[in-house]
C-alpha cells in the first residue's frame, strides 16, 4: 500500500511539476510584462483619488532595481543616479502635483538577454498636465538596462537616445 502511495505522490510532483515548467512565463513574456505594468503604474487619471496615487508607489518602486540610473535629454529632476525608494518618492511627488499622466511603451524590442540581465529598445510617449493646466509631452527611443532581483525582471538603467 505504501509503495503505491509514493509512486502515486511521485507520479503528480513530476506532473505538477511539468505543467508549471510548462506555463512558466518566458524571460521575454515576463519583461514584455513589466512595461506594461510601467505603463500602468506610471500613468494617472484624472478622477485618481489621493489613496490610489499613495497606494501605486509601491508598485512603480518594485519595478526599479535598488540602484538605477537615468539618462535624460530634458533638464528634468528624474535624471542622475537613484535608489529605488528615491526614484518611487519623486514620482511621488511629480503624481500629486499631476492631475493627468500618461506613459506609453511602443516599438518594445528585447536586443538580448542573458540569465540576470537584458536590453531592451523602447520607444516611450509621455504626458504629463499640472493642476494648473500646463501640458508636457515628450516621446524618446530609449536603451534600457534590466536586471533580475530575486527572480523578478527589474529596470536598471534608462538611456534616451536622440531620436
Amino acid at each position: 500500500m505504501s509503495k503505491g502511495i509514493v509512486f502515486v505522490s511521485t507520479t503528480l510532483l513530476v506532473v505538477l511539476g511539468f505543467l508549471a515548467w510548462l506555463f512558466w512565463p518566458s524571460d521575454e513574456e515576463q519583461i514584455e510584462a513589466l512595461f506594461d505594468e510601467l505603463s500602468e503604474v506610471a500613468s494617472k487619471t484624472e478622477d485618481a483619488s489621493t489613496l490610489s496615487d499613495a497606494m501605486v508607489v509601491k508598485d512603480f518602486k518594485q519595478l526599479f532595481a535598488p540602484e538605477v540610473k537615468i539618462s535624460i535629454r530634458s533638464k528634468a529632476r528624474i535624471a542622475g543616479e537613484h535608489t529605488n525608494q528615491g526614484l518611487a518618492q519623486l514620482y511621488a511627488r511629480l503624481r500629486v502635483a499631476s492631475s493627468r499622466m500618461e506613459l506609453r511603451c511602443e516599438q518594445l524590442q528585447i536586443l538580448s538577454t542573458e540569465k540576470e540581465k537584458a536590453l531592451v529598445a523602447v520607444k516611450f510617449f509621455a504626458s504629463w498636465r499640472g493642476k494648473g493646466g500646463n501640458i508636457v509631452r515628450e516621446d524618446a527611443h530609449s536603451e534600457v538596462k534590466l536586471e533580475k532581483v530575486d527572480g523578478d525582471w527589474t529596470i536598471r538603467e534608462i538611456h534616451y537616445l536622440k531620436n
